[in-house]
């Protein structure tokens, strides 16, 4: 899931973690467990190769995780060797960003080390296909998902003195951005000023996670439980499922509290047929992008260049699927036909170096 982890920068995902026997109880309520035929009246899309599949779409309001008791260990502490037998280990710290930051003599960012939680699913689909023989009570299984969230952090300015630099809130995001420009989900670090300029800088970024599980899947001896054996050598995620023969929807919970598809916290999913207006990008309906192609009442997709604010896009070819493309941050403007990209909006924003430059603008300042 996770691609294009170079240099220091790491994405630490944290685990539930039990202390003293305690448990962080679950947040999501199971769903439906009534069992069903998966393939029934299932025809061949994907492969067109003889075998049927069926598709189902998820979006973040049908997808349930559980709520995770996240480790209190300092970031830094990661890096450390592990502790010998009989040894105290260091204690546990609040998690602290100034342990991640390392400046070069010449102001350029050496070392930045990015963690996060397991993030909440944007969309997702599930295709199920029969086996190579035909059986439909096994086969093989992908499920892709996508993960976008808008990540803060604040660096206090103890934080940013600390190594004899001072950078400027907006340099310091470009330099964070040039640091990070290798990490294949690390889109559009900004930093600013605080509100009251009360010290160090307040930055943001975007991360973003496209891929999943793939593997083969198979019924149990319950008759409302599916395994699903991803390609990683795990146990297989067994799931409670319910389908819903007259909408054709799937109810997946993972049995006994944990979950689906071995995806930190993932516990739950309601999951429908596929439509052109689900926000998700559909095989099935031989979509060209999200909620567009041929079968759709919009025949045509929208790119990040037509100059037109379509398909997911919170502006003019910006935000939404244009990854790494800020809309202006203006919350007075609130028709996107209006909204313009940040870095082409004439107006100076508080992570830029100057006008429509620097800071996470393509355009560097002076040229």
């Amino acid at each position: 899931m996770m691609t294009g982890l170079g240099k220091s920068a790491l994405l630490v995902s944290f685990a539930i973690v039990g202390l003293s026997g305690c448990k962080t109880p679950p947040f999501c309520e199971a769903l439906g467990a009534c069992g069903g035929d998966l393939l029934a009246g299932a025809t061949d899309f994907a492969k067109q190769d003889g075998l049927v599949d069926r598709e189902w779409t998820v979006v973040a309001g049908d997808a349930c995780q559980d709520q995770l008791q996240l480790p209190p260990v300092a970031v830094s502490l990661v890096r450390q060797p592990p502790v010998p037998a009989n040894v105290r280990p260091p204690d546990n710290e609040t998690a602290d960003w100034c342990g991640n930051l390392v400046f070069k003599p010449s102001g350029e960012v050496a070392s930045f080390l990015i963690y996060a939680p397991p993030l909440p699913l944007k969309v997702g689909a599930l295709t199920i296909s029969a086996d190579y023989d035909r059986n439909t009570t096994r086969g093989t299984y992908a499920m892709q998902t996508t993960i976008v969230q808008t990540r803060d952090l604040h660096l206090p300015e103890t934080c940013l003195t600390a190594q004899g630099l001072r950078p400027a809130c907006p340099v310091l995001g470009r330099q964070l951005g040039k640091f990070l420009a290798a990490e294949a989900n690390i889109y559009s670090m900004r930093c600013q000023d605080p509100p009251g300029k009360t010290g160090g800088c307040d930055c943001q970024f975007e991360l973003s996670f496209i891929g999943g599980p793939n593997g083969r899947w198979s019924y149990t001896d319950n008759p409302t439980q599916i395994n699903f054996f991803d390609q990683t050598y795990a146990p297989p995620a067994t799931a409670d499922y319910c389908f819903h023969a007259d909408d054709k929807s799937l109810d997946l919970t993972g049995d006994n509290e944990t979950p689906l598809f071995n995806q930190k916290s993932l516990r739950t999913l309601h999951m429908k047929q596929p439509s052109c207006d689900d926000g998700v990008q559909s095989v099935s309906l031989g979509e060209e992008g999200v909620d567009c192609g041929p079968n759709c009442p919009q025949k045509t997709c929208g790119t990040c260049t037509d100059n037109i604010a379509n398909g997911d896009e919170e502006g003019v070819d910006c935000g939404g699927s244009c990854l790494g493309v800020l809309c202006d941050p203006d919350l007075a403007i609130t028709d996107k036909n209006q909204r313009r990209a940040a870095c082409d909006n004439k107006k100076k924003d508080p992570w830029e170096e100057g006008l429509d430059c620097g800071g996470p603008c393509v355009k560097e300042c002076g040229l």
